[in-house]
């Protein structure tokens, strides 16, 4: 389940938690001893996801969100087994939050906190940052609704002998987190809350085995295949070989062609051809380049390049059978119609954050100095020119790595038009962490204000209840169509000389 799935089950839990809480049935001491920790692991579940997603943007949210939890101890004893309806519910979204936690976590290296994806870097970035955090705080200003009648119903139990800190202790927070609390969330929370691609988020793929991946069967098979590759090229950033690199151009110049045929006869995209032959340029000099290169290192393909030739080999006998292109009308009619029609935007939406991944991979490469590309000369002997051949190392500055660099780098800005052109938001990734776009992420991404400092202190208006993710957004959809995607920030040093455009 993505993370936004979890999100909606903690809201869809805080709303029962609300209405139970009404007339709540009397409870035992086991049922509030459970509902009081449930409300705690809630809190603390939203301040570790608005430490993480804020990236120390939003320290004053961070805090409050501790201030609705401090008077209760950090260890606190497993949760009691209960059955009353407001312990449920509150259990049933402490854990949704837990579990959403959990996935953006999985994003990140637990010893080291680098990312183990592409979207860790997009987290890092602070693409969306605002709209992240407005989700959440829409989830702590349910929580805050809670409170005042939960400590009504726990302070009763108290009273009729529920002996336990832990029951005090909540008591004590619920009655003055909604005070704390609402201030601070009510300005986050008040606007338009926009779809978030973090809503799609799940825990990175597997990358340890190819055989995992490559039985192609389906075209949602495709864009799993590319995850992977884009996943695998994330974390093993400084193993890519000359053999890797064959695979992947390769792959992704047939694969330009192919995305290019599914948006215009699938999807009904219109693309200009210039496009598309632009990236395919691009990955055909970048193909010259690795042809010629060797690794002193094993010369099989690693697990995201050989996933992606898989992928792609797949995808090229089901719309090329004969060496021509399939009429799209058996596609349209196929049991995978739907399937057919996704997969051209899916994959158009995820090439900015491929090409940027083989550009910084190559790059790693070439850095790194086990790499060699060819060099002749020609000896006079005997009247006569023999011709010999010898390798030299290849460089970020030896004529094969220059070649390799300079086509590679500009990969990125021809993509970005094709998801452009096409009206496609393009899928957040290390692009919008490279160095290259910083200008432009800071243009498009502002840090998110602290949201204690936008809202005066005022008293605490009665309110009905209602679902906090629960939006109307009828012209977003448009809004994202016409949405203009970053290019580069500079154009390589070294220009692409070779721009003949050739059928694949």
């Amino acid at each position: 389940m993505t993370y936004g799935h979890h999100l909606t089950r903690a809201a869809t839990a805080l709303a029962a938690a609300h209405l139970a809480l009404r007339q709540p049935e009397a409870g035992r001491i086991t049922d509030h001893a459970a509902a009081a920790v449930a409300r705690t692991h809630i809190y603390r579940a939203l301040q570790r996801q608005v430490a993480r997603l804020g990236g120390g943007s939003d320290q004053e949210g961070d805090r409050l969100l501790g201030r609705a939890t401090e008077k209760t101890t950090s260890d606190l004893p497993l949760p009691p087994p209960s059955h009353h309806p407001v312990a449920v519910a509150l259990r049933r979204a402490a854990d949704a939050l837990r579990a959403a936690g959990e996935i953006v976590d999985s994003q990140f290296d637990p010893s080291s906190g680098r990312p183990r994806s592409s979207q860790g870097y997009a987290i890092l970035a602070g693409v969306d940052r605002s709209q992240n955090l407005m989700q959440l705080a829409r989830l702590a200003r349910a929580a805050g609704e809670v409170d005042r009648p939960l400590a009504r119903w726990l302070a009763v139990g108290y009273g009729q002998g529920s002996q336990q800190s832990v029951v005090r202790t909540t008591i004590e927070d619920a009655r003055t987190a909604r005070a704390v609390l609402y201030p601070a969330v009510r300005a986050v929370s008040a606007g338009p809350l926009a779809q978030s691609p973090l809503r799609d988020l799940e825990p990175p793929l597997l990358t340890d085995s190819a055989g995992r991946w490559t039985t192609i069967s389906s075209p949602v098979d495709c864009v799993i295949a590319l995850d992977v590759t884009r996943t695998w090229l994330v974390q093993h950033p400084r193993d890519l070989t000359a053999a890797d690199l064959r695979v992947l151009t390769r792959s992704s110049l047939a694969l330009t062609y192919e995305t290019g045929y599914l948006l215009t006869q699938t999807a009904g995209r219109d693309v200009p051809a210039g496009a598309i032959d632009s990236l395919a340029a691009g990955w055909r000099i970048a193909s010259r380049a690795a042809t010629d290169l060797q690794s002193l290192t094993t010369s099989v393909p690693g697990v995201g390049p050989a996933v992606l030739a898989a992928a792609e080999l797949w995808l090229r006998e089901q719309l090329r059978p004969d060496g021509g292109w399939r009429d799209p009308d058996q596609l349209r009619v196929s049991a995978d119609a739907d399937g057919w029609r996704g997969i051209g935007v899916a994959l158009a939406g995820r090439l900015p954050d491929l090409v940027t991944l083989v550009h910084r991979a190559a790059r790693a490469a070439l850095h790194r100095g086990d790499l060699l590309e060819p060099t002749s000369h020609r000896l006079a002997e005997a009247s006569a020119a023999v011709g010999r051949s010898r390798w030299i190392r290849a460089t970020i500055g030896s004529p094969r790595g220059v070649q390799l660099l300079s086509a590679t780098s500009q990969l990125r800005r021809s993509a970005g038009r094709i998801a452009r052109e096409a009206g496609i938001r393009v899928l957040p990734g290390i692009h919008e962490y490279d160095p290259q776009n910083t200008t432009n992420r800071a243009r498009r991404h502002p840090a998110a204000a602290p949201v204690a400092s936008v809202v005066p202190q005022q008293e605490l208006p009665a309110t009905s209840y209602r679902n906090p993710l629960q939006t109307r957004q009828p012209g977003n959809h448009q809004q994202a169509r016409g949405r203009r995607q970053p290019e580069e920030a500079q154009e390589a040093a070294a220009p692409v000389r070779d721009r003949e455009i050739l059928s694949p």
